[in-house]
């Protein structure tokens, strides 16, 4: 009785590896789709910063230009 070589498909590697390597293949498209949609989170929450940095702005701005007009307007 001869003993199957499992590396040559004795015993379903040949199609267990061929799986393996869908699966990686199918991990790898996935991952790339996932660093880009982090890509564009990155952008998305530096566009938020900047502008509740604006928004932070203003809103520290009005306050100080009511006081110096009352100011003025009291002298």
């Amino acid at each position: 009785m001869a003993i199957k070589d499992p590396l040559q498909g004795g015993n379903g590697w040949q199609e267990y590896q061929r799986l393996v390597l869908h699966e990686l293949t199918t991990l790898r498209t996935d991952l790339a789709a996932l660093s880009k949609g982090q890509g564009d989170i990155k952008v998305e929450l530096g566009m938020l910063k900047v502008k509740s940095g604006l928004w932070g702005l203003l809103g520290g701005f009005v306050p100080v230009a009511i006081a110096v007009l009352l100011k003025f307007i009291g002298e």
